[in-house]
């Protein structure tokens, strides 16, 4: 599946060059057009770099709930597209 953002699709390859893969991608959420969610959580390292390199990504975490795990990521407002990491 292509992802939406060439924003999102950089903060990911700056992700898998980490040795972060991606889990799945999925669509039709109601904020959102397109969510690419990945396998490992999100280093400060790889945070940095994603910040550096895409500063129109807007950095987001969420604690857990009874429905949802913890997570943490990135929203492309111009695509509507997401990036997210699980969080302890």
């Amino acid at each position: 599946m292509v992802i939406k953002s060439p924003h999102i699709d950089r903060a990911v390859q700056i992700a898998i060059g980490a040795g972060n893969p991606v889990k799945e991608i999925s669509e039709g959420w109601s904020k959102v057009q397109q969510v690419v969610h990945m396998t490992n959580r999100l280093t400060l390292a790889v945070r940095d770099e994603i910040q550096r390199q895409e500063p129109s990504l807007r950095y987001w975490s969420a604690n857990r709930t009874p429905h949802n795990p913890a997570e943490e990521g990135f929203i492309c407002d111009t695509y509507q597209v997401g990036l997210s990491f699980p969080r302890d």
